[in-house]
């Protein structure tokens, strides 16, 4: 009867132990699922990010107003004849022109920090669920080693018990107490670095930390919707453009085509109006893209003429400028040398891209293996206790070969987290976005 007892005590505290996450306190729950909605809220390089595109949104309308908005100049002419005034003129100037360059920048501008933005937001998710894969891997080898504790201490009560005895020899015991206090040591320092890595995530956040213990759920025992069948060749392809690099070369055409109409002949169609003294003229550059246009009205000159008048007129000039081949030769260049890093940086994005891939496929073959070994041990536990129920074999076997299911079932909850983390690398080096559903696949999906 006593022999039963004992198992069914050293059951219920495996069975307390072999929870996911380890010994969970009272306070604050939280999930995956819930950490990455409220980091998306409340991350500080989140923020930013959206403070920086509310900047290019806000430098785009001032190129659009700058680029569209007329310039008015007035000028006035006064002709004196003794001490009489004989006239004045008032001319109100209007100019409406576009430079492309200015405005694909600003374009471009915000593009970027719009891409930036949303590359913000998937590495911050990255990060999150990096981090809790850390804090649950910390909890279960912290659970794991304060088993390991707990085996060495009744060891330790044992060969005391023996020593007193004198069944037990003097450097056995010592031993057995030096095993102890280091792994006492090394169970003191797990349970710190687990609360730095608690500290770390809930700055992920954007939030303090909280003073009571935090409980973090586990997660579900699903593998990723991508993982088994997925292939390298079909994220090859989502790559294939570099889209920062891309804008700066969009800019660098803008430029080229104004350098080139600043080289044109300036031809100019011109027409005028004029009624009662009132003189209306418009003047279309075609070579600079454009529109003038002046109000004049002389007042107290003699002679003016009234009735309507229209005329037409073309206009042809161009001016040389040394320095402009110079300018054109340097866009030319440095359109050029993006090139070369366009390239450059499309290999390297590839060979990211292969690179997180084969990790992917080491963790899931890590995990199928661990999964192996889990069965294998659990068949083994199973004929110890067999033994145990016919007496066959003492506590401390029966203990041994808990602790042993115990480390089998830690590393393959272990394996499992890096299996996820390899997955969320590669789904940030293809820019696939790191959503819950991507994570863990719905009801009706789960892959068997």
């Amino acid at each position: 009867m006593e022999r039963y007892r004992e198992l069914l005590l050293s059951v219920l505290l495996f069975v307390g132990i072999c929870l996911f996450s380890g010994a969970q306190g009272r306070g604050e729950d939280i999930s995956l699922k819930e950490a990455l909605e409220r980091a998306l809220l409340g991350n500080r390089e989140i923020k930013k990010a959206e403070i920086e595109v509310e900047i290019a949104r806000s430098a785009l309308r001032k190129a659009r107003e700058n680029t569209f908005s007329p310039a008015i100049a007035v000028g006035e002419t006064i002709r004196l004849s003794g001490e009489s005034l004989e006239g004045f003129s008032l001319e109100l100037r209007d100019t409406i022109s576009f430079d492309p360059s200015l405005w694909e920048e600003a374009r471009v501008n915000l593009e970027g920090a719009e891409r930036a933005l949303g590359a913000t937001r998937e590495e911050v998710k990255k990060s999150v669920v990096t981090s809790y894969l850390e804090i649950l891997k910390a909890k279960n080898t912290l659970a794991l080693e304060e088993k390991s504790l707990e085996l060495l201490k009744g060891r330790l009560e044992r060969l005391r018990e023996g020593y007193e005895k004198g069944e037990a020899a003097t450097f056995a015991l010592q031993e057995a107490e030096g095993q102890y206090r280091e792994q006492e040591g090394k169970v003191r320092v797990l349970k710190e670095k687990l609360r730095l890595l608690e500290e770390r995530f809930f700055q992920f956040l954007g939030e303090e930390m909280p003073g009571e213990e935090v409980t973090f759920k586990p997660l579900p025992q699903k593998l990723p919707v991508f993982s088994r069948d997925l292939t390298l060749q079909d994220f090859v392809s989502i790559r294939d453009e570099v889209e920062d690099l891309e804008g700066q070369r969009r800019v660098l055409e803008a430029q080229k085509m104004q350098l080139r109409r600043k080289g044109l002949p300036q031809i100019t169609l011109e027409g005028t109006y004029s009624k009662d003294g009132w003189s209306l003229t418009a003047g279309y550059n075609f070579s600079a893209k454009s529109l003038d246009i002046a109000l004049k009205k002389p007042l107290g000159t003699q002679g003016v003429s009234s009735g309507e008048h229209f005329g037409v007129g073309l206009s042809v000039s161009w001016s040389f400028s040394p320095s402009l081949s110079e300018e054109k030769k340097q866009v030319e260049l440095r359109k050029k040398a993006l090139l070369l890093d366009l390239e450059t940086e499309k290999a390297t994005v590839l060979f990211d891209i292969r690179e997180k891939y084969l990790s992917l496929c080491e963790a899931r073959d890590t995990l199928e293996g661990k999964r192996m070994l889990l069965e294998a041990e659990r068949e083994r536990h199973a004929r110890v206790m067999k033994q145990w129920e016919f007496g066959s074999i003492d506590q401390v076997t029966l203990l041994e070969s808990e602790h042993r299911l115990f480390q089998a079932q830690v590393a393959y909850e272990n394996a499992f987290c890096d299996l996820l983390a390899s997955f969320v690398a590669f789904l940030r080096s293809t820019e696939q976005p790191i959503l819950w559903e991507t994570l863990f696949p719905q009801e009706g999906d789960e892959r068997e």
